[in-house]
């Protein structure tokens, strides 16, 4: 398995987007696949943010993460984000969400970030177990999450 910017696998875009919107789409009003499609293939960026990495092994798609702007509409003032972590369930249980998430902390890193944010209904525990710390619990979008914050070490 290795870790690669989903931008050097366009083919991939369409597939993670189903994947995310399948996850999450109906946390968002209005919210569509091609529209995911679209803010997918937006976040295609390399050594930048936004971009988008991807868990590949024998040409087969694992699972991917974004490090974007911004994640949550109501903390503007928190940016970057980490964000769509997602691994096929297939899949879970190997580490390949970790490998996802310290791609994407070394991405920020090497962009000069010093913290990135995430929020989640589900997996504090592997967060935390990344070294992420709990900044606040809160109703999102009539969803109970937990925002947490990763210092990024120099």
């Amino acid at each position: 398995m290795h870790i690669d910017y989903l931008c050097d696998h366009p083919h991939l875009i369409e597939e993670l987007a189903a994947l995310n919107f399948k996850e999450w789409g109906e946390f968002r009003d209005g919210d569509t696949l091609e529209a995911r499609t679209v803010r997918m293939r937006a976040a295609c960026g390399k050594g930048a943010i936004p971009c988008a990495v991807v868990a590949i092994e024998d040409g087969r798609l694992l699972g991917g993460a974004l490090l974007i702007d911004s994640d949550m509409k109501i903390r503007p003032q928190l940016t970057p984000w980490l964000a769509g972590v997602y691994v096929k369930a297939e899949d879970r249980g190997r580490g390949v969400a970790s490998q996802l998430v310290n791609r994407i902390v070394d991405e920020a890193a090497a962009l000069g970030v010093s913290q990135l944010y995430l929020y989640t209904d589900a997996a504090q525990s592997l967060y935390a177990r990344l070294g992420w710390e709990v900044i606040e619990d809160l109703l999102y979008d009539d969803l109970p999450v937990t925002v947490m914050k990763f210092v990024i070490q120099r």
